[in-house]
């Protein structure tokens, strides 16, 4: 695993943090690395001109830079997180796949196409129905309709397949947030108000809300059938190969003047005139390692942390990923999704030849195969 060998500077411009993140990221695993390479070329575009939120932004950069420098250098935690990011299961790309999923996909038969005409012509009627509708106020526009412009048929779908999913794989993935429990829009509407009668329309529209809100946030948004491959082939091992492999680490330009020494950075006292004292007598443990590339030299600083992972944990982190992740397919002719989840790989090893040989003449069921005579 390439880990970096400098520790990181008190201060850094925002062009040099730029400069970092892109460098850090482009030590990341290739299969998602140019999700999160795309994303901090994005945000800092989006952020060049000066604001009220550059403080904020800047002290994100750096922690995001942080993450990086321990994911690259041996911490778990944080490539899973980010292997997460990059296959859509949290983050941005989650939300830009959610975007994609509640889009609805037109009428599915004759009589809802008819229907859908029939409610844009009344809409045209109404606003062509003359002099006095113009001058009339407009109608307010009803709170908590969100939901309303989405494919619910679809959504509901993926959130019962995702909650048989979820108990099947109970012991083999982690999933994010709380499991899928019902996938009944209508679970907090009241059938009657506190007097016997049927509860208003705005009512059982802002619980539908309510709960299409808390479901929403619970749905892992398919992929395409290409990344979910690649997913696969990833959680058999294809990362030990060389084009999916992890890059090594480039040798960072040298000079004539040597580093500094971690001894004569403690005992600088430009230091101590231009940054707080607490900041650099941070106690440097061992949790910190990777994050800030600092060790503690002395007695009590612990044995260093391992900057290697192997390919084993790459095969098992990817294989968990793709149990969260599903494929959908929309039958031509009925127009039904069908959803195909990763599963979990066998850890029985493979049979050898010898064991193989047991059940050469046999059928699955055990039975004896008897060879017919040649005629």
């Amino acid at each position: 695993m390439p880990a970096p060998t400098y520790p990181l500077p008190q201060s850094l411009p925002p062009i040099h943090l730029y400069r970092h993140l892109l460098r850090e990221a482009s030590y990341l695993p290739p299969a998602f690395r140019a999700t999160i390479d795309s994303t901090i070329r994005t945000r800092f575009h989006k952020s060049r001109k000066d604001g009220m939120h550059t403080k904020n932004r800047l002290a994100k950069a750096k922690s995001s830079l942080r993450t990086l420098r321990a994911a690259n250098s041996g911490d778990k935690i944080a490539m899973q997180s980010l292997m997460m990011k990059g296959f859509g299961r949290t983050g941005n790309r989650r939300r830009e796949l959610m975007t994609q999923l509640v889009k609805p996909q037109g009428p599915s038969d004759t009589k809802a196409l008819e229907s859908l005409m029939d409610q844009k012509e009344k809409s045209d009627a109404q606003t062509q129905s003359g002099a006095d509708a113009s001058k009339a106020k407009p109608a307010r526009k009803p709170k908590n309709d969100f939901f309303e412009k989405w494919d619910q048929p679809k959504l509901l779908k993926v959130l019962e397949s995702q909650r048989q999913h979820q108990k099947d794989t109970k012991g083999t993935a982690s999933w994010p947030g709380s499991a899928v429990k019902t996938v009944n829009p209508d679970q907090f509407v009241p059938k009657t108000n506190i007097w016997g009668k049927p509860p208003a329309e705005s009512l059982v529209r802002a619980k539908r809300a309510h709960w299409w809100r808390r479901s929403a946030d619970k749905i892992m948004p398919p992929l395409g059938k290409g990344e979910w491959d690649l997913l696969r082939r990833l959680s058999a091992g294809a990362q030990a190969e060389g084009e999916w492999a992890v890059p090594q680490r480039r040798h960072y330009a040298s000079s004539d003047v040597p580093l500094p020494t971690e001894s004569a950075q403690s005992w600088s006292w430009e230091s101590y005139a231009t940054t707080p004292a607490a900041r650099i007598e941070k106690p440097k443990t061992r949790s910190r390692q990777r994050r800030t590339g600092q060790y503690d030299p002395g007695p009590y600083g612990g044995h260093e942390c391992s900057k290697q992972v192997s390919n084993r944990w790459f095969r098992r982190a990817y294989n968990r990923t793709w149990q969260l992740t599903p494929i959908v397919e929309q039958d031509p002719h009925t127009l039904q999704y069908s959803l195909c989840w990763g599963n979990a790989t066998s850890k029985l090893p493979a049979a050898t030849k010898a064991q193989q040989g047991i059940f050469e003449s046999v059928d699955r069921r055990g039975n004896k195969i008897h060879n017919k005579p040649d005629a």
